[in-house]
């Protein structure tokens, strides 16, 4: 029964989010600038960011601007827009977990954050309607663990779209369900 299946899935990622609170207070890390609710990443032009993007249900306005400010096109003579706070989530709860399992913070290495209409149509195999474009989406690693590693704690938070390649991994939010290699 596949819509079985696919009730159970949806419901126990939905526990795990609502969880997620609740798991932060419970077990916090060792580390300020490792958490559910916060986030230390780099880009590959060299800068890098730890900020608290959200405090309860509310997200950070100043927080989200210069996480937006990181993921812009710098390729592109710095375009950026404004990035979905859910994918900041997403890449919190890898990030917080993963630091948590190997007892070091590890830091989020994004290859491609937002990317623009021109520069995407020059990048080899990059779909038409990348998410990218729209800004829900990053192609990253995680600073000291392979990409197959980092593709199985994804999966099991259940990211809306997941690809595995051999040197990094992309996450979005855009539709749910979607799994692919490159």
């Amino acid at each position: 029964m596949q819509s079985k299946r696919h009730f159970l899935k949806t419901m126990t990622v939905a526990t795990m989010m609502l969880a997620a609170p609740a798991i932060c207070s419970a077990q916090t890390t060792p580390w300020n600038d490792i958490g559910f609710d916060r986030i230390l990443v780099a880009n590959t032009n060299g800068d890098r960011l730890a900020v608290r993007f959200r405090n309860g249900q509310r997200y950070d306005a100043s927080s989200l601007q210069q996480l937006n400010w990181l993921w812009r096109d710098w390729r592109a003579g710095g375009a950026q827009r404004e990035i979905a706070p859910l994918l900041f989530g997403d890449l919190a709860l890898i990030q917080t977990r993963m630091s948590l399992d190997f007892n070091e913070p590890k830091l989020i290495l994004i290859n491609s954050g937002f990317r623009t209409e021109a520069r995407n149509a020059t990048i080899e195999n990059a779909a038409r309607n990348s998410q990218h474009v729209r800004g829900r989406a990053c192609d990253f690693n995680m600073v000291g663990v392979s990409p197959a590693l980092v593709v199985g704690y994804a999966e099991s938070y259940g990211v809306h779209g997941l690809g595995q390649y051999s040197d990094f991994t992309h996450i979005d939010v855009g539709p749910p369900n979607r799994r692919w290699s490159g």
